[in-house]
């Protein structure tokens, strides 16, 4: 069976043919929102926990939000507040 090849460009033309033009908040959302999954991807494979233990998630959905409201790289921030979470998690005395 031959793979599927997406030509994304074509995509991104006939959703907006249908659809219209599409809003710059809804694709920072969305930009945002990607970046978010993948940081929770990253927590579940190194703790190998599921779900995100609540502090982390927390803060990474905290940071996630007000991203939404500013031009920094969300790959970048996200990566280095999930990162500072589960060092903090894995290094913080056990209750």
């Amino acid at each position: 069976m031959d793979p599927v090849t997406i030509d994304h460009a074509r995509l991104h033309a006939v959703i907006e043919e249908l659809a219209g033009p599409t809003d710059p908040a809804g694709d920072r959302a969305a930009t945002v929102l990607h970046a978010q999954v993948a940081a929770l991807a990253w927590v579940r494979d190194t703790l190998g926990t599921y779900p995100a233990p609540v502090p982390i998630a927390t803060v990474i959905t905290k940071a996630a939000t007000e991203l939404r409201h500013d031009d920094r790289d969300p790959v970048d921030v996200l990566t280095r507040v999930a990162l500072a979470a589960v060092t903090a998690h894995r290094t913080a005395p056990p209750r």
